[in-house]
């Protein structure tokens, strides 16, 4: 199966296409497209789609991903498909839009042991003494922030690469539990 994927930003421009292929395994090659941000992300998706729809790359199935910032997915869903059936743009292939509650990094801050085994596979030495802080138990509009202070902690930069790594490794039913649109994120994805 070939696959397109719209995304916002750098970050996800390389685990996203990560997390897909771990819940995908069928998936043989991916066009992946970085939008720069929301606004372009919602004024620039269907440029995207179109370019999609090269016969050589036989995509099957595109993903439109944006972070909803701790809105309520729906809604955003519901826009992005709205300014999609305007276009009638029609392509030959699945098209499903994707409004992560809060951030990738949500998802990725759920599992402190993915980003450990990054850190010691990386040789940032050991595990921080005290992280000084909690994992909440459900995903919060400070995940980003604590992401990125959990990545210091393990000496690791908040750097795409580092993203992807943890994407790699990370446990999805921890993720799952934490937020549990990750469940219809993967559920999506699979159909």
């Amino acid at each position: 199966m070939n696959i397109g994927i719209v995304v916002e930003g750098q970050d996800d421009y390389t685990t996203y296409p990560t997390l897909i292929q771990r819940i995908r395994n069928d998936i043989e090659r991916s066009q992946v497209r970085e939008c720069g941000g929301k606004s372009r992300l919602k004024n620039g998706f269907l440029n995207f789609l179109r370019e999609f729809q090269n016969p050589a790359w036989q995509i099957e199935i595109a993903v439109v991903i944006r972070d909803s910032d701790c809105h309520p997915p729906q809604p955003i869903e519901n826009q992005l498909r709205t300014i999609f059936n305007i276009s009638r743009l029609k392509p030959q292939f699945r098209v499903e839009f994707f409004a992560i509650p809060c951030t990738l990094e949500s998802w990725l801050v759920s599992d402190l042991n993915a980003i450990r085994t990054v850190a010691a596979q990386r040789a940032h030495g050991g595990e921080p003494e005290h992280l000084n802080f909690q994992i909440p138990n459900a995903h919060s509009p400070a995940d980003k922030e604590l992401f990125s202070r959990v990545l210091s902690r393990f000496g690791l930069p908040a750097t795409p690469a580092v993203y992807q790594e943890v994407a790699r490794i990370a446990n999805f039913d921890m993720i799952g539990e934490r937020c549990s649109y990750f469940r219809e994120f993967a559920r999506r994805i699979r159909i």
